[in-house]
C-alpha cells in the first residue's frame, strides 16, 4: 500500500482529476482558503494552507462560522 499524496488545491481529494476550478478567497476572520470545485465529480471543499505548509480540508461549519459577520 503506498502512502497518500499531500493534498493540494492541484487535484480533487474525492477523485483525484486536475479539472477544478478554484477561487482563493479571506473569510470573514482573516483565515486564507481556496474554495475547490470539481468538474467531474462535483465534489466541493474549502483548502487552507497551514503554518506547517500542509493543505487541510475545512469542513462547511467551519467556513460558514469563519464567515459569520461580526458586530
Amino acid at each position: 500500500m503506498t502512502a497518500p499524496a499531500e493534498r493540494t488545491p492541484a487535484t480533487c481529494g474525492a477523485c483525484g482529476s486536475e479539472e477544478l476550478t478554484r477561487l482563493p478567497m479571506v473569510l470573514t476572520d482573516g483565515t486564507e482558503v481556496t474554495f475547490v470545485n470539481c468538474h467531474a465529480c462535483e465534489a466541493r471543499e474549502w483548502l487552507h494552507l497551514t503554518d506547517l505548509g500542509e493543505w487541510v480540508s475545512l469542513p462547511i461549519a467551519s467556513v460558514l462560522e469563519r464567515s459569520a459577520k461580526r458586530q
